[in-house]
């Protein structure tokens, strides 16, 4: 089971592309007892393979982190921070902690303006982290405005030593011009494929899942958990604080019944996606996904159907300029494969 602890949904940037501006939730953070119930909650089940520590920004409350990592038993811990916390203390901890603890941080590149903060102080933060952790995953966020710049982008992250990278469209993108909008992405998609230095994490996951042949499905509470900050559970992030898809808490436990009645159309497929030749490959079933870009259950924003079906031609022409070489015996000429 993966489990999302929501440490708090405070932060101190303000993201201009932040999800929690459309959550319309109370801000709080875990209280003592909360974590209390949390790790017992967890530890109770006995299944933690992968734990998300999330926010927010949940380096607000390190104390609260080095908690949970020290008393839940699980095989990886990751923590989503936006960097700006991050200190030599913090980070040599979860180094010699014992645990296996995963730092993923968020840095848009050469222009942070959509974080409001100066690109100088997450580089200085960015370099710290990576010389205890040089294949630390770092996640950036591209918008409309910034899609130009998107390889560029990931070109300065490169200068500072990252090896990979995941980046993700702004999920309430609306463009005006759907058609020059996807011809760009394709174009900013076809040069970050030819990075021989940088593995882009899309492209790496759309891989896997083409060549193994991996059909996911989004389903309730079964295989993922996220448990929100005031201790109610829900099935991720997107859906806190949504009364119909509460799925119960950490004081009486998982009871995804009534969620499951009320939301048949939980991993429908979208509309949208009714004779696309590469629906196969989709994750637009995602309820989260869905509800994220769309608001609802039943599809996919335009903007996100692009970005994937973009992303899944990027990868299949990898995979196949990949054949192509090895039937000739070559190397092979794209990015990291």
């Amino acid at each position: 089971m993966e489990y999302t602890i929501s440490i708090t949904n405070k932060c101190n940037l303000h993201c201009a592309y932040c999800y929690e501006r459309h959550l319309n939730t109370d801000y709080g953070h875990i209280d003592d007892e909360r974590a209390d119930r949390i790790i017992k909650f967890i530890t109770d089940r006995n299944d933690a393979g992968r734990v998300y520590l999330f926010g927010g920004e949940p380096l607000l409350y390190k104390d609260l982190i080095k908690r949970f990592c020290t008393e839940i038993e699980a095989k990886e811990f990751v923590i989503t921070t936006n960097g700006t916390l991050l200190d030599e203390e913090f980070i040599t901890w979860c180094d010699e902690c014992g645990k296996n603890i995963v730092i993923n941080m968020s840095h848009d590149g050469k222009n942070c303006e959509g974080r409001g903060v100066d690109c100088s102080l997450l580089d200085g933060k960015l370099k710290l982290l990576l010389a205890h952790r040089p294949d630390t995953l770092v996640q950036l966020v591209y918008t409309e405005k910034t899609l130009p710049e998107l390889y560029d982008n990931v070109c300065h992250l490169r200068s500072l030593g990252v090896k990979n990278v995941s980046a993700a469209l702004d999920a309430f993108t609306a463009p005006a011009d759907p058609e020059s909008f996807a011809d760009l992405m394709r174009e900013q998609w076809d040069k970050l494929a030819h990075l021989y230095d940088v593995s882009m994490y899309e492209l790496t996951a759309k891989r896997k899942y083409i060549k193994e042949n991996i059909k996911a499905k989004c389903e309730i509470c079964k295989k993922k958990l996220y448990i929100n900050w005031d201790g109610n559970i829900y099935p991720c992030v997107q859906f806190q604080n949504r009364s119909e898809f509460r799925c119960g808490d950490i004081f009486t436990g998982v009871d995804t019944a009534r969620a499951e009645k009320d939301h048949p159309d939980y991993s429908v497929r979208s509309s949208r996606c009714e004779g696309c030749e590469i629906a196969e490959y989709c994750r637009n079933s995602c309820a989260c996904r869905k509800m994220a870009t769309s608001g609802t259950l039943t599809d996919i924003s335009e903007a996100a159907c692009i970005e994937e079906q973009v992303q899944i031609l990027t990868a299949l022409e990898q995979i196949r300029s990949s054949q192509i070489a090895k039937e000739k015996g070559c190397k092979q000429p794209l990015g990291k494969q």
